[in-house]
């Protein structure tokens, strides 16, 4: 049996990553360093189905994700910590390995520490 091409991350489907946002938030949303951040969220459905459409326009480089994270980040800047970012990406990469097949997790943590490391500069440099 031949293995097929690994998918390039754009092919990952819709249903697939609304699937991995709400495994990862769910544990996230437990997570002792990071569930204080979260608390203040209260519309959950609206929440994943805005993150969702985030890693869609961020794989797809189009999509309907109008939002500003790093303005939104930035003003939580007294709350975050480079420690948070750290716990988020490692429960990202297990969530992933969970969720996804593996080069499609690979690809999806490839891109999260990507734009984590943006992320971090835009808020602590």
């Amino acid at each position: 049996m031949t293995q097929s091409a690994p998918l390039h991350p754009a092919q990952i489907r819709h249903p697939d990553l609304a699937r991995l946002v709400e495994h990862f938030y769910d544990r996230a949303r437990q997570d002792a360093l990071l569930a204080p951040v979260f608390a203040r969220i209260t519309d959950w459905p609206h929440h994943f189905r805005a993150l969702t459409a985030f890693w869609v326009t961020q794989l797809r480089g189009r999509g309907l994700y109008r939002g500003a994270p790093i303005a939104v980040h930035r003003a939580m800047k007294d709350q975050l910590t480079p420690a948070m970012f750290e716990r988020w990406l490692a429960l990202w990469d297990v969530s992933t390995e969970q969720v996804m097949g593996a080069d499609d997790a690979a690809a999806l943590q490839a891109h999260a520490r990507r734009i984590g490391a943006v992320m971090q500069k835009a808020i602590f440099e």
